[in-house]
């Protein structure tokens, strides 16, 4: 007697789990299948689709005016080099030109790629410095991240 009502509940939930495996099996083909690359190849993407990296200039051809940027890879943790193209299109923030760059910069930049693979970059922005890490250093004092007021109420009081 339990056996009969045991039966059809252990069919039930295999039938389900069946469907389930094929429809999750047919989902990850899918998109495999899209996201799939041939080594050497470029992701087809439109010109227009602009794309953004931000980190520290490793070397600079003026001549070629390209720049090689290491930056970080969020999706798999790992510092890589890319190289940018500079072109007649390209905008600067808080620059002027090329030239005002030097290795160890730190930057962030807009850049599109071309359907040869080639990453032409749209703008480039230096980032400055934190303002009062600046004057700290042009002072020659460390930045005081945490001021204890006891202390700089001490420091105002004439000695006597």
């Amino acid at each position: 007697m339990v056996l009969k009502k045991i039966i059809p509940v252990f069919l039930c939930a295999a039938f389900i789990a069946a469907t389930t495996l094929i429809a999750f099996a047919a989902d990850e083909v899918t998109l495999g299948a899209e996201n799939t690359v041939a080594p050497g190849q470029v992701p087809s993407q439109n010109e227009n689709d602009m794309q953004w990296v931000w980190g520290e200039v490793v070397n600079l051809d003026g001549a070629g005016k390209t720049i090689t940027l290491k930056y970080l890879d969020y999706e798999t943790d790992q510092e890589k080099d890319i190289l940018l193209a500079v072109d007649e299109k390209t905008t600067f923030d808080n620059i002027k030109s090329l030239d005002e760059i030097k290795p160890k910069d730190t930057l962030s930049i807009d850049y599109t790629i071309t359907s040869g693979g080639k990453n032409i970059a749209g703008n480039i922005s230096l980032e400055s410095p934190d303002s009062s890490a600046v004057v700290d250093a042009q002072e020659g004092k460390q930045p005081d991240l945490q001021a204890d007021p006891e202390q700089t109420a001490l420091e105002a009081e004439p000695a006597v």
